[in-house]
C-alpha cells in the first residue's frame, strides 16, 4: 500500500522543521551575542589578569567580534583604557603575519666603512623572477625562486644609490659618482655618463629605453640618450638636492623628492618629461622625501618621509588625499601592491620593521619582526604578498604574507 502525503501537509512538516531550525539559530546568536557582551564588559574587569584574560578570549572569537570590537574602540563615551584594550583586541584579528622567508646574501663591508655595507636599493626585474641590489661593494642580481646570486658587477665605483630596470630587462641603470648602464647579461658597463657635479641619488629609464633621467645632490635632472651615452638636455630651476625620482606610467610626467636639512620641510615637485619644467610642487611634508612612485592609472603618487608618514597626492592638482601614520618612525621607503589595494612600507634603525596597510581603509594591517640595523628599501613582488628589503647590515631579506 502507497501512502501520499498531501501537499498541506507537507508544507506543514516543512514550516515545523524550518520554525524549530531558525529557533535554534536564533537561540544560538543570542547566546554568542550575551557572551560577546560579557566579555567586553570584563574589558573593565577589577584586576589586570581579568582584562588580559578578556582580551585574549575576544581574540579568539575572531571576525564573530570585529564589529563590536570596533564599536566599542570608537565610543569616545566608553572608558579610555577599555577602548584602547577593545582596539587591541581588533587589531590582532584583522593584524597580517609579516614573516620573513630567507636572507638572500650579503653585500661586503668595503674599508670597514659602515655605509658601504649597506644595501642601499633593490630593484625588481620586469618578469618579477630576480632582483639586483645595491650596495658599497657593487651590484649583486639574485634569482629570487633558487634564493641565490647569479653575479657581482660594477665593482669599485664607490658605490651605488640608485637602481632600475630597464623595461625589456636587459639592461641596469645606477647612479652614484655618475650615471652608470650595464648590460645585465655580461655585467659590463655600456656607458659611464658624466655631468652631474656631484652623488647621484635618483636613476630610471624610460619604457621606450631610448632615455635615461637622473637627479643628483648637485640640484640637477638630466635626460641622457642611452644609445650614445649623452647628455641630451637638463631641467630648468631644479632648486633643491634631488634625492629620488619616479616616473609616470604615459612617460609625461617625472615627480621628485628632495634633501632637506633636519627637521625642515620637505617638498615633492611634478615635472614635464618632454620641456623640462615644473608643472606644480606638492608641499605637505615636514622632512625630506625618501621615495616617490606613482600608481598604475597614474593618477596618484605615494610618497615617504623622514617625518613618519606615508602620504597619497592627486597628481591633477597636487592636493594631498590620504595619510598613513601613527605606527611608524622614520620611513625609507614606501611602495604599492601590485593591484594597487595596500602599501609596504620600512623604516630605518630608529623603526626596522616591514609595515602593511590598506589604501581604502587607511588601516594598519601588519608589522613584521625587526631587522637589524634598519631598512633602506622596498619592492613588492608580482604576486603582491611578498616583498623584498635592502638592509643596513648588508642583507637582503625576502618577506611574506598570507592573506
Amino acid at each position: 500500500m502507497r501512502f501520499v502525503l498531501c501537499p498541506i501537509l507537507i508544507a506543514s512538516i516543512l514550516s515545523t522543521a524550518l520554525g524549530r531550525e531558525a529557533k535554534s539559530e536564533k537561540d544560538q546568536s543570542s547566546t554568542e551575542s550575551k557572551a560577546l557582551e560579557k566579555l567586553i564588559a570584563q574589558l573593565d574587569g577589577k584586576t589586570f589578569q581579568e582584562r588580559e584574560e578578556a582580551v585574549r578570549r575576544l581574540v579568539a572569537l575572531g571576525s564573530v567580534a570585529s564589529t563590536t570590537l570596533e564599536r566599542t574602540a570608537s565610543d569616545l563615551t566608553v572608558d579610555p583604557d577599555v577602548r584602547l584594550r577593545a582596539a587591541r583586541a581588533s587589531y590582532a584579528i584583522s593584524a597580517v603575519n609579516i614573516e620573513m622567508v630567507r636572507v638572500l646574501g650579503e653585500h661586503t663591508n668595503l674599508n670597514n666603512e659602515p655605509s658601504m655595507r649597506w644595501v642601499r636599493r633593490v630593484a625588481l626585474s620586469p618578469d618579477g623572477k630576480c632582483a639586483i641590489t645595491a650596495g658599497g661593494d657593487g651590484i649583486r642580481y639574485w634569482d629570487l625562486a633558487a634564493g641565490k646570486q647569479i653575479r657581482l658587477f660594477g665593482e669599485h665605483h664607490n658605490g651605488y644609490w640608485s637602481l632600475a630596470f630597464s623595461a625589456d630587462g636587459r639592461q641596469v641603470i645606477a647612479g652614484g659618482d655618475k650615471v652608470y648602464l650595464f648590460d645585465l647579461k655580461t655585467g659590463n658597463i655600456v656607458h659611464a655618463m658624466t655631468g652631474h657635479e656631484q652623488t647621484v641619488w635618483g636613476t630610471l629609464l624610460m619604457a621606450d629605453g631610448k632615455r635615461a633621467i637622473s637627479g643628483a645632490w648637485d640640484q640637477s635632472i638630466r635626460v641622457w640618450d642611452t644609445a650614445t651615452g649623452k647628455s641630451m638636455r637638463s631641467f630648468k630651476n631644479v632648486r633643491g638636492m634631488v634625492r629620488c625620482l619616479a616616473v609616470s606610467p604615459d612617460g609625461k610626467l617625472l615627480a621628485a623628492g628632495h634633501f632637506t636639512a633636519e627637521a625642515t620641510p620637505g617638498t615633492i615637485r611634478i615635472w614635464d618629461v618632454d620641456k623640462g619644467t615644473e608643472i606644480r610642487s606638492l608641499p605637505g611634508h615636514n622632512m625630506e622625501v625618501t621615495n616617490l612612485s606613482f600608481s598604475k592609472d597614474g593618477k596618484t603618487l605615494l610618497s615617504s618621509s623622514f617625518d613618519k608618514t606615508v602620504r597619497l597626492w592627486n597628481v591633477a592638482d597636487g592636493k594631498e588625499v590620504k595619510r598613513f601614520q601613527g605606527s611608524m618612525n622614520r620611513v625609507e621607503c614606501a611602495a604599492f601592491t601590485p593591484d594597487g589595494r595596500r602599501i609596504v612600507a620600512c623604516g630605518d634603525e630608529t623603526d626596522p620593521h616591514v609595515h602593511l596597510w590598506d589604501v581604502s581603509s587607511g588601516k594598519l594591517l601588519g608589522v613584521s619582526e625587526r631587522a637589524d640595523g634598519g631598512l633602506l628599501n622596498v619592492v613588492v613582488l608580482p604576486d603582491g604578498r611578498q616583498c623584498l628589503t635592502a638592509g643596513k647590515d648588508g642583507t637582503v631579506r625576502l618577506w611574506r604574507w598570507l592573506r
